[in-house]
């Protein structure tokens, strides 16, 4: 019987294999990896710092569900968590999705949660094949919120994603190939508009190893880096 068991398991878990090996991932490929980010800000003071971790890989609707939690903490006291939340990823046809939710402020949002919210998005996507010159998919969210006789729309748009080089980038979590991307991020709360130029180092089966934020002037604002991977 424990051998038995055993085999449907093996079979299982082979399978579960099988499905996800079919996926170009650019994110951690293997539950329990989890990344250690930091970021800073123009003048290079640390600003925040965060965790993904992959928890859990499903099958669901000829899709492979992929969860990470992220975790940021206070960067004065590491072991005080600030927010935690679940981001969501897909891979369907060997195409790569980024849940364009994440984009949310979930700080902001449990503020809303007494009120009537509408949520559209067109999430991100990445081909199986990366290329220099290569042009990505824009993605987009927008928010309606409604609270009687108050209504506030929010909408971010990412435009211009293309595929600038392969470079190598070296992080205190080592030295990867990556692809270079580029893209505009345009948000509009109300009457505020904000416009960001955006430049991140991705590679397979781990993701994001370093962005730079860029505000609409082309000044720096913000770096996000990779400093450790715990397998």
């Amino acid at each position: 019987m424990k051998k038995l068991i055993s085999l449907i398991f093996l079979i299982g878990l082979t399978s579960m294999l099988a499905f996800s090996q079919e996926c170009t991932l650019y994110i951690p490929n293997q539950v329990g990896t989890e990344l250690h980010y930091q970021i800073t800000n123009a003048k290079g003071k640390v600003d925040g710092i965060y965790t993904q971790k992959m928890i859990s890989v499903k099958e669901k609707g000829g899709e492979t569900i992929f969860e990470l939690l992220q975790t940021f903490m206070d960067p004065k006291s590491p072991e005080k968590v600030i927010t935690q939340d679940t981001i969501i990823f897909r891979c369907k046809d060997n195409i790569f999705y980024i849940d364009m939710e994440k984009y949310l402020n979930q700080k902001q949002m449990e503020g809303f949660k007494d009120m009537e919210v509408k949520i559209t998005t067109e999430d991100l996507i990445y081909p199986p094949k990366l290329y220099p010159g290569l042009a990505l998919n824009d993605g987009s969210i927008s928010l309606e919120v409604g609270a009687g006789m108050i209504n506030m729309n929010m909408t971010t748009n990412i435009v211009n994603r293309k595929v600038e080089a392969l470079e190598d980038v070296t992080t205190p979590a080592g030295t990867f190939t990556c692809y270079k991307i580029s893209e505009d991020v345009k948000s509009k709360i109300g009457f505020v508009n904000v416009e960001l130029h955006n430049i991140a180092w991705i590679v397979k089966d781990i993701g994001t190893i370093r962005s730079k934020s860029f505000d609409k002037k082309g000044k720096p604002s913000s770096t996000t880096e990779l400093v450790k991977i715990v397998r």
